[in-house]
């Protein structure tokens, strides 16, 4: 009779389709596994088409793995040389190799982040799950639970990793792990920065339960990096949470999770930086004055700074305005979310003999704003309000 273990064990392999895979199991040294995330997502229904192939082999890996890309024409990263990982790119798969730490793949399961993530399938003749943590029941209930304090801190990022596996998932964190995390927020210091920004990216672009902001606030793994941000700045909408990620939720998320100085030391472009600095002030604008107390000029700022990231914006706005908001923002033809010169500078040097330069920058803006709030409607009126402010602000041209 076939037990229970063995056919789920066949349902994970058939389900990771090996068939599929750049590389045939045959070509891996005998007493290797595959561990890590794609065991994980495999046993929750929830694999990518190509998804991140993780083995532990018993062999040198880097060289192993050097071999092996000259042989399948793969793109070879030495990952990792004194922990012995490379990684292997070719049509879209990414596979990572590691040398086996310790005696046996037991004594390597157990040096692992936490117990989800410890669980291999031994790439025998009939591939066997191998799950000396009790990872599986894990699964089951829906936790994350570190398989020891000292393991997360060999590599701090797994503190972070964490709180980015309960965002991904939409699990809990066991008890004593959360006082894992919670008291060695100061070990991220250790992190390479490039590093922590790679798991703050997976941690915005997951869905967000409804306990996530305030174990966080909890938490607070951040906060060295966030400055005087929190606990400020929050997130409005009941509905960050849906399983359908909310158009503008990564910005927004970006700016309850790091300060400007944070997301400068955390090496975000200068581009992201910027998004987030205009999103962040108008945000804390809005709270301090109230949306329907900005004077006109800041109305028409605020839809100039934040064009592209309006949706971002509403996330954090009261109920009663984000419907008509988002209407409007999707509609490219509305003149005050979409602000735009009815005429183009190229004509007004034509028309008013207006140099390039600072001056004519005014009068667009000036022309885009009237268009804006609706005070003319046609070309013909457009030069003629262009006439009279370059007569009042130029009268010399």
């Amino acid at each position: 009779m076939i037990s229970k273990h063995t056919l789920l064990s066949n349902d994970l392999f058939g389900d990771l389709n090996p068939k599929d895979w750049p590389i045939s199991i045959d070509e891996l040294p005998p007493g290797s596994a595959l561990v890590g995330g794609s065991i994980r997502d495999g046993l929750l229904k929830k694999l990518s088409q190509k998804p991140d192939l993780d083995f532990v082999i018993p062999i040198n890996a880097i060289n192993f793995s050097e071999s092996l890309a000259q042989k399948i024409r793969a793109t070879f990263i030495k990952l990792d040389e004194n922990r012995d990982i490379a990684r292997l790119v070719i049509d879209g798969w990414t596979l990572d190799f590691a040398g086996q730490v310790g005696e046996n793949l037991t004594e390597d399961l157990l040096r692992r982040d936490f117990r989800i993530n410890a669980i291999a399938l031994r790439l025998t003749k009939k591939p066997v799950i191998f799950d000396p943590t009790g990872g599986m029941e894990d699964l089951k209930s829906q936790k994350i639970v570190a398989i020891s304090e000292k393991n997360l801190l060999d590599d701090p990022l797994r503190i972070l990793r964490g709180f980015r596996l309960m965002c991904e998932l939409d699990f809990k964190l066991e008890k004593k792990t959360k006082s894992f995390l919670k008291n060695n927020v100061d070990k991220l210091s250790n992190v390479a920065p490039e590093r922590i920004k790679m798991e703050i990216l997976k941690i915005v672009n997951s869905k967000w339960n409804s306990s996530i902001w305030q174990t966080y606030l909890e938490l607070q793994l951040l906060k060295k990096w966030n400055g005087d941000n929190l606990p400020f700045m929050e997130l409005k909408r009941k509905d960050i949470s849906t399983n359908k990620p909310l158009l503008g939720s990564v910005l927004a998320k970006l700016i309850c999770l790091l300060g400007d100085e944070g997301l400068s030391r955390l090496t975000f472009s200068k581009n992201e930086i910027k998004r987030c600095k205009n999103l962040r002030f108008w945000v804390h604008r809005i709270n301090n004055l109230g949306l329907d107390h900005l004077s006109e000029d800041d109305r028409f700022q605020l839809h100039i700074d934040l064009e592209e990231d309006l949706p971002s914006l509403i996330l954090f706005l009261k109920d009663k305005y984000t419907s008509d908001w988002l209407k409007r923002w999707k509609d490219p033809s509305d003149p005050l979310f979409h602000p735009s010169s009815p005429l183009n500078g190229h004509l007004l040097q034509k028309a008013f003999r207006i140099p390039p330069g600072p001056l004519l920058g005014e009068l667009i803006r000036h022309l885009s704003k009237e268009k804006a709030y609706g005070r003319f409607f046609t070309d013909i009126e457009a030069l003629e309000v262009a006439r009279k402010w370059t007569l009042e602000n130029a009268p010399f041209l």
